[in-house]
């Protein structure tokens, strides 16, 4: 429709490895497809090498590395990366003004924030909790875990059979642990407004922020940016793309529950 036009194309998730990506049938026609466009952005630099190596292994494109081109047929294309950020003078100042929560009334408080989505791993951060409660029990009763699942695809069988799944995780690490004063996980299926969301990113001991896979991660930045006072800790999973900016938290296999719950009890 528009020849002369210059197109620039940026990708949210992650860009899988050559090992990975070769796996499609259609993986020759999707990055010829790509390389349509003038600029190809990724998140981090790890998901842009992954992309350079597929073009130069399936389609044995010209890649120069240091300058981010690849020469594909009579066309040059940018490749980089553009980590995606937030407005953190907005969350600053949302945090200032956030009233207190009166979640956890004297206990620590683990966050975790997420879409409804499997992605996330939120079931094995449930289980790493449940391996903490196991492992370091002098943190019952001192503790409290709350999760925020945002409602995501509620339409689609999957991710009503991951609703399900955690629910009843829930439903029974509560029931070990539970006391006559004390629930150690709080699960929330809703999404919260700027001012409650902020004002618990800002009052949490740790943010829980451990995907299976996320191309950045947007929640690990909004919880640093409100840690106005003292200030809490991010633990954070390696796989998130987020993590390769983010050295100073806390980083963590999400698939390995021990090392997950002793990096909760440190």
């Amino acid at each position: 429709a528009l020849p002369e036009a210059r197109l620039a194309f940026f990708l949210h998730i992650p860009f899988p490895p050559y090992d990975l990506y070769r796996l499609l049938p259609w993986s020759r026609e999707l990055l010829r497809g790509m390389l349509a466009c003038d600029l190809i952005g990724f998140h981090v630099e790890n998901y842009t090498r992954n992309f350079l190596d597929c073009v130069e292994l399936l389609l044995r494109g010209r890649v120069d590395r240091g300058a981010g081109l690849v020469e594909y047929g009579n066309r040059t294309v940018q490749v980089g990366a553009y980590p995606i950020g937030i407005d953190f003078d907005n969350y600053e100042a949302l945090a200032l003004d956030a009233p207190k929560s009166s979640v956890a009334q004297g206990q620590k408080l683990v966050l975790g924030v997420d879409r409804l989505d499997y992605t996330k791993g939120i079931p094995e951060r449930i289980l790493a909790f449940e391996r903490l409660l196991e492992v370091y029990p002098e943190h019952r009763e001192k503790v409290v875990f709350l999760q925020l699942a945002v409602p995501s695809r509620a339409q689609v069988a999957e991710y009503n059979d991951l609703k399900r799944q955690i629910d009843e995780l829930v439903g029974r690490v509560n029931g070990r642990f539970s006391t006559a004063s004390w629930s150690p996980i709080r699960y929330l299926y809703t999404s919260l407004p700027p001012e409650r969301l902020v004002a618990l990113y800002r009052d949490a001991d740790v943010g829980f922020i451990t995907p299976g896979r996320d191309g950045m991660n947007l929640v690990a930045k909004e919880f640093v940016a409100c840690q106005i006072g003292p200030p809490g800790v991010l633990v954070l999973s390696r796989l998130a793309g987020a993590a390769e900016t983010m050295p100073e938290a806390v980083l963590i296999n999400p698939y390995d529950l021990d090392r997950t719950a002793a990096s909760l009890h440190r």
